[in-house]
């Protein structure tokens, strides 16, 4: 339970504090260490484990735990995004080429990966007798690493006899399990990890998840509603529960929705929740509530940039009162650029177009975009018929002309500003532009890739229809709508 006294934690604190008095002060035995530097990894506390080795390195020079837990130091800094391990831990296992154990075995295999990897975990098996709770939990990592997760479960009764401590392997198993949708052994698994302790939530709710993947409503309702009874208290857990009743258990949305309405009451500050609760909503088919409980909570928190993000996927009529409010909220800073313009892509590619629009009235420089960012804008103010808008923006954009020129947005905001010259009408200012334009889209019809070619043929085709229907001919480029925009 989550008040009673855990020893660990305890020593954990203990050495914290020590940490703030000189180094001599520091006094710890050899297996406090260990313990310390273990529970630090469970808490991802790098700068604990880095102490730890710095002491130990102090006070027990010879000890092989502790350099063991300095091979694993090195084996879990990677270098780069590959999860592959530093340089450095093969430096150090070169300089310590004589030390065995289960640990080092395991950091030589991972580094050095077997073509036959079964029979390479095969005789690790029979080279010992026993492992520690470290010792397994890296073993079965080191199957998954190779591949083995068939083999871990064929020989799973024999690792249950090589560690005293059971939950270790389930615990570690029902992981790898789980990514793998396993979910007969997952709910094995889970069971038994409650047998050991019916208190956990994670093992309630990865029981929860095997049976309803498995379609086993009846059972997945009972397991919801354990975990949730015993999540009471954890805020997260639940709202991890949530997460899979979105993804997994339809029939217990309004169990969930009711169970993360109360955590949003009760955080009003924390998105996490909100959002979670706008997800669900969504998901059972009550958009506009969704909308209303974001806007709601956007009122109490103005400069929530991840919740003003989620509202311009709305595309809102009033998106723009929002943004405003957010600029005031933020000191006139709005998005940083890397979130600004990443904004513009998304809204674009989806066809968001009064949040582009407001975006970028609000935070943009009309005269100073880049031609990209202008692109958008045009398309955005031309899908909702603003041509008389466009038209003025273009004549007032000083890159105008390098805009034109890029390949396929270019000839998308072509198309918008002769249509809306003509619409507004500019008929001649429509034609004085193509042939503006003429020889850069002859290079591009005879040399460009197809998506090009059809994109400055579709604006040849507009051409042919300026030629045919004259300025007068109102009826026509009145219901011009070749894109179906009028949808919108």
């Amino acid at each position: 339970m989550s008040d009673d006294f855990n020893p660990r934690d305890e020593l954990y604190r203990r050495f914290r504090l020590a940490l703030k008095r000189p180094v001599g002060e520091r006094f710890f035995d050899e297996d406090e260490l260990v313990e310390i530097y273990d529970y630090a990894g469970d808490l991802n506390d790098d700068y604990v484990q880095s102490e730890v080795l710095f002491c130990g390195a102090r006070l027990y020079p010879e000890s092989q735990a502790l350099a063991e837990r300095r091979a694993l130091y090195y084996l879990d800094t990677t270098i780069d995004d590959s999860d592959r391990p530093s340089p450095a831990t093969a430096s150090f296992l070169e300089d310590n080429p004589d030390t065995t154990s289960p640990i080092f075995d395991i950091i030589r295999l991972d580094l050095n990966r077997p073509d036959d990897a079964e029979g390479a975990l095969e005789y690790l098996l029979t080279q010992y007798e026993q492992f520690s709770d470290e010792e397994m939990i890296r073993f079965v990592q080191l199957a998954m690493d190779l591949d083995c997760y068939d083999w871990m479960k064929a020989n799973f009764d024999r690792l249950r006899k090589m560690n005293d401590n059971e939950a270790v392997l389930l615990y570690e198993a029902i992981h790898y399990a789980d990514e793998r949708m396993d979910d007969v052994f997952v709910e094995k698994l889970a069971e038994e990890l409650i047998e050991v302790d019916a208190f956990v939530v994670l093992y309630w709710q990865m029981l929860f998840r095997a049976q309803a993947r498995q379609q086993k409503e009846e059972e997945a309702r009972a397991t919801f509603d354990s975990a949730r009874s015993l999540a009471a208290d954890e805020p997260m857990m639940q709202l991890s529960l949530a997460g899979d009743v979105y993804n997994i258990a339809p029939y217990l949305f309004d169990e969930a929705i009711d169970m993360v309405r109360t955590l949003a009451q009760e955080n009003p500050s924390e998105f996490a929740f909100t959002d979670c609760l706008c997800a669900l909503l969504v998901r059972s088919g009550r958009t506009g509530e969704a909308v209303s409980v974001l806007k709601k909570f956007i009122d109490s928190n103005p400069a929530n940039e991840v919740a003003m993000r989620q509202l311009m996927t709305c595309d809102l009529s009033d998106t723009d009162k929002y943004l405003k409010r957010f600029s005031e909220a933020t000191g006139g800073e709005g998005f940083p650029d890397n979130v600004y313009y990443d904004l513009i892509n998304k809204l674009t590619l989806n066809s968001i177009h009064n949040s582009l629009i407001a975006l970028v009235e609000q935070f943009g420089n009309l005269g100073e975009m880049d031609a990209n960012e202008m692109a958008a804008y045009i398309e955005a103010l031309f899908a909702k018929g603003r041509y008389e808008k466009v038209t003025a923006v273009i004549d007032g954009y000083k890159y105008a002309d390098a805009m034109f020129m890029l390949p396929l947005k270019g000839t998308a905001a072509s198309f918008a500003y002769m249509v809306s010259l003509v619409k507004t009408g500019r008929h001649d200012d429509a034609l004085a532009h193509y042939d503006k334009q003429r020889e850069l889209l002859e290079n591009m019809l005879n040399e460009g890739p197809m998506p090009i070619r059809m994109a400055v043929r579709c604006l040849l085709n507009l051409v042919d229809r300026i030629h045919q229907h004259p300025a007068d001919d109102k009826m026509f480029w009145d219901y011009f709508d070749v894109l179906n925009y009028g949808k919108f």
